[in-house]
């Protein structure tokens, strides 16, 4: 049986990892982040977007990491970079299916220990539907509207 280790809820695990990514030593740099980018095959969990431009996907599941593979892979239309999120236990086990993640051209990372660890990068791949990048560059970069008075 996999644990969750110690997050109670995906919104939990999802919350420490925009806390990481906000920090200045994280793998990918300055980002700007977002949460929830909607678009036609589905919602992402993590969209951010990287001092050059190029847009990273995050899908964070706590254990179902084969549904969360298969959502990083629909990710990869608009994304330069996608990845699957998990906690500690959940990616020792898709670790052993590391040929999977490099099939799909997606990577995997986890929190382990208040770290944020990536077992492995994905290549750099150009979008196949840029416009949708570009959306998604546009949600995670622009200021929120402010509320009429």
């Amino acid at each position: 049986m996999i644990t969750t280790d110690a997050f109670p809820s995906e919104h939990a695990l999802v919350e420490s990892f925009v806390t990481h990514l906000r920090e200045a030593d994280n793998p990918w740099g300055p980002l700007d982040v977002g949460l929830e980018f909607f678009y036609h095959r589905g919602r992402t969990d993590v969209v951010a977007c990287t001092a050059e431009g190029d847009v990273v996907a995050f899908e964070a599941k706590l254990t179902r990491w084969r549904e969360a593979l298969q959502q990083a892979y629909r990710n990869t239309c608009f994304a330069h970079r996608s990845y699957v999120l998990l906690p500690r236990a959940a990616a020792r086990i898709a670790c052993q299916y590391e040929t999977e993640f490099v099939r799909r051209r997606v990577g995997l990372c986890y929190i382990s220990d208040d770290q944020l660890i990536v077992a492995f990068h994905p290549p750099r791949t150009e979008p196949i539907q840029p416009w949708l990048s570009a959306e998604a560059v546009r949600c995670v970069t622009s200021e929120p509207p402010t509320p009429a008075s």
